[in-house]
């Protein structure tokens, strides 16, 4: 019998901190970023977060340069072709969702 309360005392202390959890929206996670995509290298483009319920982010450039900042500007020195990846975290960290767009970058304009 002493076990029996035992496990349950137990089992209650797990169930009381588990419910400590945040229960958080998911985020979505969106971004744009300025001109038409047509960037003559070296440039740079300014992207524009549109992630809703996020609290931080991580931004991959695809020139392994990255960023938590919520709104980047970013320098593309070379021509080619970039995948620029958000990944936008809730407050706990837990929860997290990532949008990934391709940026063409044209060699210097005249050449």
């Amino acid at each position: 019998m002493k076990r029996q309360g035992l496990w349950l005392a137990l089992f209650c202390l797990m169930l009381s901190l588990n419910s400590c959890y945040k229960n958080e929206p998911v985020p979505a996670a969106d971004f744009t970023f300025s001109g038409n995509n047509e960037f003559h290298a070296p440039c740079q483009v300014i992207f524009e977060n549109r992630s809703v319920n996020a609290f931080s982010y991580q931004w991959e450039f695809g020139d392994d340069s990255i960023s938590t900042a919520k709104q980047p500007s970013h320098w593309f020195i070379k021509a080619g072709d970039y995948s620029v990846k958000l990944r936008s975290y809730t407050e706990s960290g837990k929860e997290w969702a990532s949008a990934i767009k391709l940026i063409h970058i044209l060699p210097p304009a005249g050449k």
